[in-house]
């Protein structure tokens, strides 16, 4: 099936591209949303690894910790909550 997204048709297996998101910053909070196609953690100046603590969307009230983060990095996971985390930041995709 395919899929029209921006004025353009994409074939099954393509890749679709993002068309918004939000960022996300650990003093910011415990933070829900609708279900996101992904996650963009942030780079860093340093070599460190971090955690990011979520909560996926087929797990609801069960809490997720992605450890060994170390920035530049997309993950696709269907989320609901970012509930906290050592990173600089990340942006939930859409």
């Amino acid at each position: 099936m395919d899929v029209k997204a921006f004025g353009i048709v994409y074939g099954q297996t393509s890749a679709l591209p993002y068309g918004s998101g939000f960022e996300w910053l650990p003093a910011s909070g415990t933070k829900t949303f609708p279900v996101c196609r992904a996650i963009f953690v942030e780079a860093k100046a340093n070599s460190s690894k971090d955690t990011l603590s979520v909560e996926l969307a087929d797990a609801p009230n069960q809490n997720f910790i992605l450890n060994n983060l170390q920035g530049d990095q997309l993950l696709a996971l269907a989320c609901t909550a970012i509930l906290s985390g050592t990173v600089n930041g990340v942006f939930i995709l859409y």
